[in-house]
């Protein structure tokens, strides 16, 4: 059987008031650190987004240069000769310092280089001999587009980047223009700058079709990591981000949660000592009409 209202626990209602202060003062708290933890997704996602763009400026900054070398070669190739061909690609050589050499195939024989001073072992090679380069000289010859080799070991050593552009004149296939650029200070260019974000790690690895990705910078296990952003490119590279921070707002939660619990713990006193007083006061009104008698 209930108990009369009066004789119920004068705890019931404070304990009541106590839970709903707390309830309400930890969904502030859960809506607050979601509003973070979305800020924070948004400024890795910038992040990435700036890290892809300043990777493509970079990299095109000189792939353009070999477009425009494969539309020359395709204009002139009736009257091109030795010397005009490595004037040329001399003249592109020092455009940039990044680039390690050109290599111009006549069908699939490598017949002209620059500089020649430290590939002389790569002159007359057939890249359809050379397993481990013809899969991508295949692909761009027959899909007709520029492919870029990342990751590259190099007969003259060394480990490069590889853009390879088939030309063709009349729509039949002529020879390969490739362009071999220094791995290491194109990375440098690309993603040096940006580490400097102290609030940011990140990864870049290029997915390639059938064959392990190939990691061009930071910590390969960033990408089996929790709580990261992606972004792919075109050219098939994977670009994470995670936050370094962490949870720096710990403080403002901190203080946020001890005031709510003081807040609910005085109102909490508060409505056990009105409740008290109310029990006080019915209780001498109960007994006021008996003590007239006495």
């Amino acid at each position: 059987m209930s108990q009369p209202p009066g004789k119920r626990s004068p705890l019931i209602l404070p304990a009541l008031i106590f839970l709903l202060v707390i309830g309400v003062v930890e969904g502030v708290i859960f809506a607050y650190k979601g509003k973070l933890y979305s800020e924070q997704r948004l400024q890795a996602l910038t992040f990435a987004a700036d890290l892809r763009s300043n990777a493509e400026r970079e990299l095109n900054n000189v792939l353009y240069l070999t477009r425009g070398l494969s539309s020359y070669f395709s204009v002139r190739h009736d009257s091109l000769e030795r010397e005009e061909i490595l004037s040329i690609l001399r003249v592109a050589y020092q455009t940039s310092p990044l680039i390690r050499n050109f290599g111009v195939a006549v069908d699939y024989k490598l017949t002209y280089v620059y500089p020649e001073e430290g590939n002389q072992a790569a002159i007359g090679l057939d890249y359809r001999e050379l397993e481990s380069q013809w899969p991508d000289v295949k692909r761009a010859v027959e899909q007709r587009r520029p492919i870029l080799s990342e990751g590259v070991k190099l007969l003259q050593g060394g480990e490069a980047f590889v853009y390879r552009d088939p030309i063709y004149i009349d729509d039949a296939y002529w020879g390969l223009l490739s362009t071999v650029i220094d791995a290491e200070p194109l990375l440098e260019a690309m993603f040096a700058v940006m580490e400097g974000d102290s609030r940011h790690r990140f990864s870049v690895r290029a997915n390639r079709r059938n064959q392990p990705p190939v990691y061009l910078w930071g910590e390969s296990t960033l990408f089996s990591q929790d709580e990261t952003v992606r972004l792919t490119s075109g050219r098939d590279w994977e670009f994470v981000v995670q936050t370094r921070t962490g949870d720096t707002h710990w403080l403002p939660v901190f203080i946020l949660r001890i005031f709510g619990w003081v807040l609910a713990l005085v109102a909490a006193l508060g409505t056990y000592s009105a409740v008290l007083h109310r029990r006080q006061r019915m209780t001498r009104g109960a007994r006021g009409p008996e003590s007239a008698f006495e």
